[in-house]
């Protein structure tokens, strides 16, 4: 089964109340598998001062113990936990939380610090999300080959917001699904939230065998603040959710066997041409290709159009009327 998450990161810009609000209300949502959450807790570890985005940022972090309540809120409702980590203090605050899901960023998939953190900090069962979008393959491959002991997701997820139709590139997914077929994969949508085709999009990614889809979700749906531009509703994700779950059902299990609606279907004489007899045939008689014809009949047989011809150059041992299907039991005691 695809399972959902549901996205929150830095949409809260600092304010911990909207935050909690917004977990609060996807805690409630029948919908929501996993509620992800950035966890940032020693900044300059992770970005330098002379960064543009610095100042902004780093007032918008929470502390270790607004982390604390928020993932305490996520484990009472019974919702799976994935944390996005940046820097090693938050790797090591995380490991106490033993979350379904950690998830390595793009932007610093192959950090050794980090990476070798990760592998020491976090509980084994652990599944281990790296973020591909943006990525070359050569940085794929590296990550892939760090983890390669551990459960790993490999996230798509076009990292330029909105992402235009062609940027989703799912010729480009497929040929990595190819090259790396032990791993599972996610994709994190981050479509126009205005985008009229934006479920569309979600869905058809979806069915192309991710076990994960990532949406950004908002309690303020088109509301200019950070990410606002990926995030979708509340409503929005519920509907979403429900067409995922109907892809789930059309994809099925992939087992090669006939369901009971098939093998209905299937049946020889009814449905399935069955071999008859082109005239009376008496006991002892050898069968050749000519004493047969295939037609459907008011009658079953258990006997299959391949089956019958391994039975020619075989004697009866009953007789069978012109018309009759071939059984079995013609040819057997």
């Amino acid at each position: 089964m695809t399972k959902l998450i549901a996205e929150t990161a830095w949409h809260h810009e600092g304010d911990f109340l909207f935050m909690k609000d917004l977990v609060s209300q996807l805690c409630e949502m029948s919908s929501t598998d996993v509620i992800k959450m950035h966890i940032t807790l020693d900044f300059d570890e992770y970005m330098s001062k002379e960064h543009d985005a610095y100042n902004i940022l780093k007032k918008w972090l929470l502390s270790a113990e607004q982390w604390e309540e928020l993932i305490d809120k996520v484990r009472l409702n019974g919702k799976e936990l994935m944390l996005l980590l940046n820097d090693t203090s938050a790797i090591k605050f995380a490991a106490q939380y033993n979350s379904e899901l950690v998830e390595l960023h793009s932007v610093c998939l192959n950090v050794p610090s980090l990476q070798q953190a990760i592998l020491e900090e976090i509980d084994s069962k652990t599944k281990i999300i790296i973020g591909v979008g943006g990525c070359s393959l050569q940085e794929i491959d590296k990550a892939v080959e760090a983890f390669k002991k551990r459960d790993t997701i490999l996230m798509f997820g076009f990292q330029n917001y909105p992402t235009r139709y062609a940027d989703v590139n799912l010729n480009k997914i497929r040929k990595v699904q190819s090259l790396y077929p032990d791993n599972r994969y996610g994709y994190a949508d981050h479509t126009a939230w205005d985008e009229e085709n934006n479920e569309f999009i979600t869905m058809l990614v979806s069915a192309n065998s991710m076990d994960y889809i990532e949406k950004h979700v908002t309690t303020e749906y088109g509301k200019e603040r950070c990410d606002y531009s990926a995030a979708i509703s509340i409503d929005m994700f519920e509907s979403l959710a429900k067409k995922v779950r109907l892809l789930d059902s059309i994809a099925g299990d992939g087992v090669i066997a006939l369901n009971e609606g098939e093998k209905e279907y299937s049946k020889y004489g009814l449905m399935k041409m069955a071999a008859v007899a082109v005239n009376n045939l008496n006991k002892g008689k050898v069968v050749t290709i000519d004493d047969i014809r295939f037609c459907r009949t008011s009658e079953t047989t258990d006997l299959s159009q391949i089956d019958v011809l391994n039975y020619l150059s075989h004697p009866l041992q009953q007789d069978i009327k012109t018309g009759a299907p071939f059984k079995r039991s013609h040819f057997s005691e």
